[in-house]
């Protein structure tokens, strides 16, 4: 009976094979490759560079810029189809819609939609886009959900200087859908679940590659998430300098986010013991290894040298357009308070003044001065002070 046991316990070749095998797969499937130059791409292909396209001998980098639409941007290990991926935006599309306050004016989304579908015509999309203005708060920000479902909240809007910084951002946006970032996401975790549930049934084996796994997977998601975040920074300005727009723009947005994170910093350090924390060794390398996104410094300082090297100089760059200011100042005024007036107060501009009745239980003249009003109800009291007494000394005679 113990044999019997033991020999159950025991893991057969085949599944330590198997399992073995996994957990050499598993880091090339989990882990994304860096482009050539050390750009931020995401690629699963093999180290062996014979498949990179290549015109008159010369291999093509796969950010070239004169070849957007043609690079391949977005392939790579992933489990969702274009078909799913599109069903799990429209789920995802559904929950925002009930959640969202859309935006209705017809001007305002008529030019967010004209200035997205220009960013889209020069992008590495494949797939159509919806896109709505919603006004979800104070914090401006844009959503790209997978399958081509774009929001732009009216608060990014407002708060964008110009023309070309509202489109860097909604190009960043653009470029994750276009690289489909959020399901190839999806299949990492996915994957690592699947390996955790196989090596769990291995015995002693199979746990030790779980616990590996436990630790590895997440981590190489998060670092998946943050050169994904590399990458649709590299590729909004890409399709924003292809449309026209000042690549610079999107510095600036950067900029704007790191102000605010810097004011959240300092008062962070006014809780007591954030100091002590800081002094940890390490502590910052570790906190970017955990970390879901790059730190926007880090962004800003890789954007600064990838503008110079893919984008060729330009004589001229759209910055801002009156069409923008306009949109922007529609957006303002119906943030403004409004105050409501009674009917008819275009006419009485002054306050409403309700005049008390003469002796006789008429109203006075609108005619009559303030002093003849107030003359009239002292000469009102004095003549009921007057009947009072009269009543008083009848009823004491009759007593």
């Amino acid at each position: 009976m113990r044999r019997s046991s033991v020999s159950r316990q025991t893991p057969q070749p085949e599944r330590v094979f198997a399992l073995l095998a996994l957990a050499c797969i598993l880091p090339g499937l989990l882990a994304p490759k860096v482009a050539a130059k050390d750009s931020p791409g995401v690629s699963t292909q093999p180290a062996v560079e014979a498949t990179t396209p290549e015109i008159g001998g010369k291999k093509l980098d796969k950010y070239d810029v004169t070849r957007i639409g043609q690079r391949d941007i977005g392939h790579g290990f992933n489990l969702y189809s274009l078909k799913r991926e599109h069903e799990l935006g429209q789920n995802l599309a559904a929950s925002f819609d009930r959640m969202m306050k859309a935006v209705r004016d017809p001007v305002v989304n008529e030019y967010i939609n004209r200035l997205a579908q220009k960013l889209i015509g020069n992008s590495d999309a494949v797939v159509p886009f919806t896109i709505k203005v919603v006004d979800s708060g104070e914090i401006p920000r844009a959503y790209g959900l997978p399958g081509g479902f774009l929001y732009v909240d009216s608060a990014l809007i407002v708060s964008a200087d110009d023309e070309a910084e509202l489109a860097t951002v909604m190009a960043h946006e653009i470029a994750h859908v276009a690289a489909r970032h959020a399901t190839r996401a999806l299949s990492r975790k996915q994957m690592s679940r699947i390996v955790n549930s196989v090596a769990f049934m291995a015995g002693p084996i199979g746990a030790g590659v779980a616990d590996a796994g436990g630790i590895a997977g997440p981590l190489s998601v998060k670092k998946f998430s943050r050169e994904s975040e590399y990458e649709a920074d590299l590729l909004g300005i890409e399709y924003a300098y292809a449309a026209g727009y000042d690549p610079q723009a999107m510095m600036d947005a950067l900029e704007k986010l790191h102000a605010v994170e810097v004011r959240r910093s300092e008062e962070l350090a006014k809780v007591p013991g954030y100091h002590t924390v800081s002094k940890i060794p390490f502590q910052k390398r570790i906190a970017r290894s955990f970390a879901d996104y790059p730190l926007t410094e880090d962004r800003i300082q890789r954007l600064e040298e990838e503008i110079t090297t893919y984008l060729p100089n330009r004589g001229s760059y759209i910055l801002d357009t009156d069409e923008f200011q306009e949109v922007k100042g529609r957006l303002l005024a119906a943030r403004a308070p409004t105050l409501r007036h009674h009917p008819g107060d275009e006419e009485n501009k002054g306050p409403v003044l309700r005049r008390a009745a003469d002796a006789d239980g008429l109203p006075d003249s609108a005619e009559g001065t303030q002093e003849t009003q107030t003359s009239s109800r002292i000469a009102s009291s004095r003549q009921r002070s007057v009947s009072n007494t009269l009543v008083t000394g009848a009823s004491s005679r009759l007593r």
